[in-house]
């Protein structure tokens, strides 16, 4: 796909062969050293700049980005975060919004693959900071090279791409050149983990090197779990409207994945309470699984449906209706957190089917509907090496 002199520690399996792709572009060293890389490639369409407007001056950032990619003969699409005050939480809202606004530019344009410049350090930190959460094995395995919409759902219908998590950041930025990236003054606020961890890290070259270890030894123990998976779809239906049926009771490390899905949420559940919830289906009535699903086992099938509530919400204020009426529009639009819709015109309207929420469409013209709950299934369950 790379033209020859662009391809040294570039991992092109981790590409979709012949599809085009969009790449994030903060304009710092990581990006700018990966657009050096990619900038011959013919299928990336689109260099793309977040100014989250979060410090006095991301505006005129966001304009030195924009040259930067001019010296290597690209043209950058920027984009601002329009947001209020914020208190917590910043680099978490901060990256969702990021996602958000690139996610709904590759699906008006029909682009499917989003890179990111995340690399071998980038990867030890990360791996790092889950084990101090205590999120598990799963944690352990770190970031993907290929990876289908990690954040939902803002990068709905979009795959995001790792391509260079073999290469350190120091092996990275040697094809910078006489490029000078934009040096973001948050890398150096202790304040943020990520910051500490890195610090950490540059100082004990010995823990990089087995957490990266770590990482590449749980990935084999995801893959099993997508081999689980698909012995458990194995025979599945699925409605248009996305209800799904097993012909078994899926163990809890199918539920985990399947159950977020069908509810149209992000996850992670909560593993101690869906397994509760695992064991009371055996009583063949109704039970709410976490994350917007509701499971129902009549002892030879058991049937994932998406949670009423998301038409009503919840009359304490704790849950929000999103499963709303919505005018349909030529932009795509993510309903529910569970179908892409866009047409000329027309009306998407939920309607309840018994314990499940469909829709109708209303006056349409020219819509299109897409199943995302299939979609994320296929995604879980494909090998790690699939496209």
């Amino acid at each position: 796909m790379l033209s020859r002199p662009h391809r040294a520690g570039i991992d092109e399996t981790a590409f979709a062969e012949g599809q085009p792709y969009a790449l994030a572009f903060s304009g710092g060293g990581d990006s700018l050293a990966l657009l050096a890389r990619l900038k011959s490639d013919p299928l990336l369409r689109g260099v793309l700049h977040v100014d989250h407007a979060l410090r006095e001056g991301s505006a005129a950032e966001a304009e030195r980005a924009r040259k930067l990619a001019g010296k290597l003969d690209r043209a950058v699409s920027v984009f601002r975060w329009e947001h209020g005050d914020i208190d917590s939480g910043v680099q978490q809202q901060a990256r969702e919004a990021r996602y958000g606004l690139m996610g709904a530019w590759c699906r008006a344009k029909g682009i499917t693959q989003l890179v990111t410049a995340h690399h071998a350090d980038d990867q030890a930190e990360t791996v790092q900071m889950r084990i101090a959460r205590g999120s598990g094995w799963r944690g352990a395995s770190g970031m993907s090279a290929r990876q289908y919409a990690p954040v939902w759902p803002a990068l709905a219908g979009v795959t995001l791409v790792r391509p260079v998590l073999g290469l350190s950041r120091e092996e990275l930025r040697g094809s910078l050149g006489k490029l000078e990236p934009i040096e973001d003054p948050s890398n150096q606020n202790s304040d943020f983990e990520r910051i500490r961890v890195r610090r950490e890290l540059a100082g004990d070259p010995e823990r990089r090197a087995v957490l990266l270890s770590l990482a590449e030894q749980m990935a084999a123990g995801r893959e099993t779990e997508r081999v689980r998976l698909r012995a458990v779809l194995d025979g599945h239906s699925m409605t248009h409207e996305g209800q799904l049926s097993l012909s078994a009771l899926a163990p809890l490390d199918a539920l985990s994945t399947l159950v977020p899905i069908v509810g149209g949420q992000q996850g992670p559940v909560d593993r101690s309470r869906l397994r509760a919830a695992r064991e009371r289906l055996i009583d063949g009535t109704p039970v709410a699984m976490g994350c917007g699903t509701i499971g129902e086992w009549d002892g030879a099938r058991l049937t994932l449906s998406r949670d009423p509530v998301a038409m009503t919400g919840r009359r304490d204020g704790g849950l929000q209706a999103t499963a709303v009426r919505t005018d349909i529009t030529p932009e795509p639009t993510v309903w529910d957190g569970r179908f892409l819709i866009s047409g000329r015109s027309g009306v998407i309207n939920p309607e309840r089917r018994g314990r499940h929420i469909g829709f109708r469409i209303l006056f349409g013209r020219d819509v299109r509907v897409r199943n995302l709950v299939a979609e994320r299934i296929a995604h879980a369950a494909e090998p790690a090496s699939g496209t």
